[in-house]
């Protein structure tokens, strides 16, 4: 995120601020020398760069950005925060607009959520061949599963085999559910141990999302989907489509 990187340029300016401060000029017999103490400013300057490193280095290039459809205010968060990390996309890089919506009626596709952030990112420089629309999830479960098989569908066409970087905009607890599909389907042999690391790029929490988490029902709808995945594997292991649960319908 941009404001990541602020404040790692912020870091790094402080640094070289203590840094220089720490530096002691000596001019004897003609010989200009410059010698460092090691002082709480040399220190100070030394942490700050630390920090600065840090901060720089979590910025992992990615090779797709996962945009999932949620609330009509989550919808225009994770466009915006999604469309500001396009610097980390590799060169080739998709965003993944992930969500369902209604095939072969073209009045409810312009109408769907997928086509809302689609339209965002268009407005915002985003061109088509950097876009892949994954329009038949219905929640998270499905959102984690069927765009990352869309991914390594679109990598292996271009015959890349290495483990892809994957970033997924949401806010922290939806993130941490879109890991515990992730680590499911490769228990279950469903995606390949080595195929992906996936990467949080935080969006603001709202109101709404924070009454979600704490939620009792959804806790329990999330375990009992994660009990129940193997209705999405297919005879020979791969990721298969499959109707939402009726129950949970």
């Amino acid at each position: 995120m941009r404001n990541r990187l602020g404040k790692g340029i912020f870091f790094l300016l402080l640094a070289f601020l203590f840094l220089l401060i720490s530096f002691n000029p000596k001019i004897s017999g003609g010989v200009i020398g410059v010698s460092t103490d090691f002082s709480l400013s040399f220190i100070a300057g030394l942490v700050f760069f630390i920090f600065a490193i840090i901060i720089f280095a979590s910025r992992q290039a990615l090779d797709a950005i996962i945009i999932p459809t949620g609330t009509l205010e989550a919808d225009i968060l994770r466009a915006e925060t999604a469309e500001k990390e396009k610097s980390r996309l590799k060169s080739g890089g998709w965003y993944v607009i992930s969500g369902y919506y209604p095939h072969g009626d073209i009045k409810g596709t312009r109408e769907s959520q997928d086509y809302r952030i689609y339209k965002h990112l268009r407005e915002h420089g985003i061109i088509p061949r950097e876009m892949i629309v994954e329009g038949r999830a219905h929640d998270t479960l499905e959102n984690t599963i069927y765009s990352l098989k869309k991914i390594k569908q679109k990598a292996e066409k271009k015959g890349r085999t290495e483990t892809l970087d994957i970033g997924i905009t949401t806010y922290h607890g939806h993130f941490k559910r879109f890991k515990d599909f992730y680590e499911k389907a490769v228990k279950k042999g469903m995606i390949g141990k080595g195929d992906f690391r996936l990467h949080e790029i935080p969006t603001p929490e709202t109101e709404e999302d924070r009454k979600y988490e704490a939620s009792f029902f959804r806790n329990l709808v999330h375990r009992f989907k994660l009990e129940t995945m193997s209705r999405y594997r297919g005879k020979k292991g791969e990721i298969k489509h499959a109707e939402p649960n009726p129950f949970l319908r």
